[in-house]
């Protein structure tokens, strides 16, 4: 029997946090979740599949021919940013800022823990140099979220939460974001707007919440690492293409960068040769990486996988409009 939605996730991501897809479907799985399977691909009336994992290319997503909806799982969508690009009646639809508080929290830990040393801690005492760690984590060495100005770049939901949390523990924050979406929830938070170069010059932490797109692509190189202030932390949870990480890793190889938290990366998994991974010891030392899992949690799984399915049920059980559309190819 020929599938109405081929997904790209594993049926065990679902089964996880308990989210049933809906039971009218005829559903065809991925046996994990890096396959992009070619199995009832010509009947299928929608593809479900996460932000992260391979890009699917022109001439898979040809072959399905009766493809009414793309569903993404998150809401990041640069995943077939160009596989469904011209087909008439195909809608590309994510689920937007589900995961917000989990990549505030993500971000302000994160940063938390690079100020403070504790991963460096962590790894040295395992490693059975508590008396040496001791000592590089002077008071001249270790800062406090309080004390810090943070710079959010791109003041959507997720940017928006982001701010929230780092003035809730009384950092002072400001954005820079040409249109933000709720200028007066961020005047409400007493975050000031300044222009991109404003914030790089100003702040002691950068964080960045921008989807990738054109001008977005590179948005961080050469130039505007060397506008951060000397000893400034560089915080990206958006996409891995918005910085040059060559130009990053010279940065922090070379200065003025203090220190940086990587949750994403131009390519995922980084290759061997990837810069990032390719820093001197005391540079590393200065770098928090993690596997793309700033909005990944229990709760918010649930979250985008209800809205995603419940989204694929209104379009193809219900025909009505899908819900946040982002573009009808």
């Amino acid at each position: 029997m020929s599938a109405d939605v081929l997904c790209l996730r594993p049926e065990a991501d679902f089964q996880e946090v308990g989210v049933q897809p809906p039971g009218d479907l005829r559903i065809r799985f991925a046996a994990g979740p890096d396959a992009v399977p070619d199995a009832d691909l010509a009947t299928a009336r929608a593809v479900v599949l996460a932000s992260v994992g391979p890009a699917l290319d022109r001439a898979w997503a040809d072959r399905a021919a009766r493809v009414e909806l793309v569903q993404f799982t998150g809401a990041g969508v640069d995943r077939a940013a160009d596989a469904f690009t011209g087909r008439p009646g195909v809608a590309v639809a994510n689920v937007p800022a589900a995961n917000a508080r989990e990549v505030a929290e993500y971000v302000l830990l994160a940063t938390g823990s690079l100020l403070r040393g504790l991963a460096l801690a962590d790894r040295e005492i395992r490693a059975g140099r508590y008396r040496e760690v001791r000592g590089r984590l002077t008071p001249a060495a270790v800062r406090s979220l309080h004390s810090a100005t943070v710079g959010v770049v791109g003041l959507g939901q997720i940017g928006l939460a982001t701010a929230r949390l780092f003035r809730a523990v009384g950092a002072q924050v400001s954005y820079s974001d040409p249109a933000p979406p709720d200028p007066a929830a961020a005047a409400a938070l007493g975050l000031g707007r300044l222009d991109l170069d404003e914030l790089l010059a100003a702040s002691d932490v950068v964080t960045l919440h921008v989807p990738l797109v054109a001008a977005t692509r590179g948005l961080i190189g050469a130039a505007e690492l060397r506008q951060m202030r000397p000893g400034a932390i560089l915080v990206n949870a958006s996409r891995g293409g918005v910085v040059d990480e060559a130009a990053l890793s010279r940065a922090l190889e070379h200065g003025p960068l203090g220190g940086a938290v990587v949750d994403v990366y131009a390519q995922e998994p980084p290759p061997p040769q990837s810069p990032l991974l390719d820093l001197s010891a005391a540079a590393a030392d200065r770098v928090l990486y993690t596997p793309h899992v700033a909005g990944v949690a229990y709760e918010a799984a649930r979250r985008l996988y209800t809205e995603a399915w419940a989204n694929v049920q209104r379009v193809l059980l219900e025909g009505l409009p899908p819900a946040n559309q982002i573009r009808a190819t």
